[in-house]
């Protein structure tokens, strides 16, 4: 017997939304005030589902831009160095498993997504100083971000609404149960928010 797409698959798309993410300092020998903040990056994934009732099975493989926003200052014997940019941003590869969960199915359906995200961290672009005098220019974070780990493991939870099967808005919160740094002094961890709009293709095309 023979299957076709439509029937392994129910919906297939994508979607594409802003993350709103920092890293998590935990200084453990001694309190440090880090003047760490969130930052907005992009995301973007290519989306699966398969329902049975009133759940489904949604799988996403993706982009995603992790990060943080660093707005001091380096000062020098011969002046003061401010940054060429001000946010480090990680440059990641997502997965996202979701079991989602529709109790009332019409026009406008809102749900819930309880799932898994792993991430591969690609690569980075760090915040960039330039020593006033020589002109060296140096990475601020490079030493600490060359030791994480790059693949990572964390939760994924989220609300959204479901338009006529054919659009979705999706709130999400991601909380990593994985370190990206946990040495004897030290510990980084991420922690991430989402928005997205996502477009079931195969329904709007019908």
């Amino acid at each position: 017997m023979q299957y076709s797409y439509g029937q392994i698959i129910d919906r297939y798309g994508f979607n594409v939304g802003a993350s709103y993410s920092t890293q998590i300092w935990n200084f453990k020998l001694f309190p440090i005030d880090w003047d760490i903040e969130y930052k907005f990056g992009l995301m973007t994934f290519l989306s699966g589902e398969k329902f049975f009732g009133k759940f489904g099975l949604r799988v996403e493989i993706g982009y995603l831009q992790k990060g943080f926003r660093d707005a001091s200052e380096l000062i020098f014997s011969n002046g003061t160095s401010n940054p060429e940019n001000k946010s480090v941003i990680l440059h990641d590869l997502a997965l996202n498993i979701g079991l989602k969960f529709t109790p009332f199915k019409c026009e406008y359906s809102t749900y819930i997504l309880i799932g898994v995200r792993d991430d591969y961290l690609i690569s980075y672009k760090d915040i960039v100083f330039e020593e006033p005098i020589s002109g060296l220019e140096f990475g601020k974070y490079k030493s600490t971000i060359d030791d994480f780990t790059k693949l990572n493991f964390g939760g994924l939870l989220g609300v959204g609404i479901d338009i006529k099967e054919m659009f979705y808005f999706e709130v999400e919160y991601n909380p990593n149960f994985t370190k990206s740094i946990d040495e004897d002094g030290l510990s980084i961890k991420d922690n991430c928010f989402g928005v997205k709009l996502g477009i079931n293709i195969n329904k709007l095309i019908k």
